[in-house]
């Protein structure tokens, strides 16, 4: 076993060994950064499955304010059609004192 290692040595010489060296520490670094990038590509995957969980809840969250102002503006015609028809009214009852809707905003007369 000794004689290959000092065989191979004498063949190609220091520069060889360094050589080898050189290119065991370039195959070491190269493992190490593919595990860092296995690593990393794990950690935004779980990440990303966060993010979508919390964007659908905010998702949820705004299809129910929308349909809150939906049924906030649906009552508030029937309110409007309600006060219309009863200012109608009121125009059509006058009374001999005057006009409903005159004292009702505040002209006195």
């Amino acid at each position: 076993m000794d004689t290959t290692i000092w065989t191979k040595f004498s063949e190609y010489g220091l520069v060889g060994v360094i050589i080898g060296i050189l290119f065991f520490i370039l195959f070491k670094m190269l493992i190490w950064v593919m595990a860092f990038i296995k690593d990393m590509q794990k950690q935004q995957s779980d990440e990303r499955v966060g993010w979508l969980a919390t964007l659908g809840k905010h998702n949820d969250l705004l299809n129910k304010i929308s349909d809150n102002i939906d049924e906030h503006d649906k009552r508030a015609d029937e309110r409007g059609r309600f006060v219309r028809s009863e200012h109608e009214k009121m125009i059509e009852n006058l009374t001999e004192q005057g006009k409903i809707l005159s004292r009702i905003n505040g002209w006195k007369g």
